[in-house]
C-alpha cells in the first residue's frame, strides 16, 4: 500500500511539474511574441517614415494606396497612308497650314477710296527678343534699319481703293448706312516702304499672300494671313488683327534653306483733321508680337517679341 501511495505522488508531482512547465512555456511565447508584434509595428512605422522623408511628398499611408502605373511613351500619330500628323490647336497653337474661313481683307472708311496718304512711323518701345522681333519688322517691310534701332521716322506711301463688288463681305453699315469699304493697295504700300518695283511684287488675293524680293542675295519673302479679324469703321475708329505665316530664308550659315516664322500685327486707328492744313488724318497705334513655330503650329499664347509703333497717315 505504501508503494501504491509513494507511486501515485510521484505521479502527480510530476503531472504538476509538466503543467508548470507548459503554462510557463506558453507564457514565454506570449510575452516574444508580443514583444516580437510590438517591434514589428515600430519598424514598420520607421520605415514608413523614412519613405516619407525620403520622398518628401508621399505620406506614409501612401504606400497603402493604389500605385499609377507608368504611362507608355505615346506613339507618333500617323495617317491612314503613314504619315506624320501634326497636332492642330495644341493648346493655344494655331495652326499655320489649316487657315479658318476669315474676311477677304481689311476694310477702311469708304471716304478712303481712291485716296493717296502719307504714312510716318515711328518705333516706340520693343520688349523681348530684340533680334525676332527686329527680323519680324524687316521681313514685314521694314526698310532703314536705324527706324528700328534708332527710332527714325519711316516716310512712305499708301494707296486705297475700292473693294471689288465680288469681294464677300465688302461693305459696312455706318450712322445706318451701307458703305462701300475702301481696302489698302499692299502692293504699292510694300513697293513704297521697301523701294522695290511694284512690278516685281507678286498679289495673290486668294490665298491671301504677297511676295516680293529684296535682292537676290536674301531670297524671296512670303507673307500669307492665315488669321484675320477686323473692327468695321464708327465714329470712334477702327482696327484689325491679323496672324501672317512668313516664309524666307532661314539666314546665316542656313541662307539657301527657308524657314516659317510667324507674326500677328494689331492696328487700331482714329480719324481727324489736321489743326494747322485741315487736311483728313489718321492716328494708329500697331502692335507686331513674333510667335515660336513648331512643326507648323504657332504658339499665339505666349510671344517671344513685341513691338510697338505709332503711325500718322495725312491725306496728300
Amino acid at each position: 500500500l505504501s508503494s501504491l501511495l509513494c507511486s501515485l505522488t510521484y505521479f502527480l508531482l510530476m503531472t504538476a511539474t509538466m503543467t508548470t512547465m507548459i503554462i510557463a512555456s506558453l507564457l514565454i511565447c506570449s510575452y516574444g511574441g508580443v514583444e516580437a508584434l510590438s517591434v514589428s509595428s515600430r519598424a514598420r512605422r520607421d520605415a514608413l517614415q523614412n519613405i516619407s522623408t525620403i520622398g518628401g511628398v508621399f505620406a506614409s499611408s501612401s504606400i497603402f494606396q493604389p500605385q499609377a502605373s507608368q504611362a507608355a511613351t505615346p506613339l507618333p500619330l500617323q495617317s491612314s497612308s503613314g504619315a506624320p500628323v501634326r497636332i492642330e490647336e495644341l493648346g493655344s497653337g494655331l495652326d499655320l497650314f489649316s487657315p479658318k474661313p476669315m474676311t477677304s481683307e481689311v476694310y477702311y472708311p469708304s471716304s478712303m477710296i481712291d485716296t493717296k496718304w502719307r504714312v510716318q512711323r515711328v518705333v516706340t518701345s520693343v520688349e523681348g527678343n530684340l533680334e525676332q522681333s527686329a527680323l519680324a519688322w524687316k521681313l514685314l517691310g521694314g526698310s532703314d534699319e536705324r527706324a528700328f534701332t534708332s527710332k527714325l521716322t519711316e516716310v512712305y506711301e499708301a494707296d486705297y481703293v475700292a473693294a471689288p463688288e465680288n469681294m464677300k463681305d465688302a461693305t459696312y453699315t455706318f450712322e445706318g448706312k451701307t458703305m462701300q469699304a475702301a481696302i489698302l493697295d499692299r502692293s504699292h504700300e510694300l513697293s513704297s516702304r521697301v523701294g522695290i518695283d511694284k512690278g516685281s511684287i507678286i498679289l495673290d488675293t486668294n490665298t491671301n499672300s504677297i511676295e516680293y524680293t529684296r535682292n537676290n542675295n536674301e531670297g524671296p519673302v512670303n507673307l500669307t494671313v492665315v488669321s484675320r479679324k477686323i473692327e468695321p469703321p464708327t465714329e470712334s475708329g477702327f482696327g484689325s488683327d491679323e496672324i501672317y505665316r512668313i516664309l524666307s530664308s532661314a539666314g546665316g550659315i542656313f541662307a539657301g534653306t527657308n524657314v516659317y516664322r510667324c507674326a500677328c500685327v494689331r492696328r487700331r486707328f482714329r480719324r481727324g483733321f489736321d489743326e494747322s492744313t485741315g487736311k483728313r488724318i489718321l492716328d494708329g497705334i500697331e502692335i507686331v508680337t513674333t510667335h515660336r513655330v513648331m512643326d507648323g503650329v504657332a504658339g499665339i499664347e505666349m510671344p517671344t517679341s513685341t513691338c510697338k509703333t505709332r503711325l500718322r497717315y495725312t491725306q496728300l
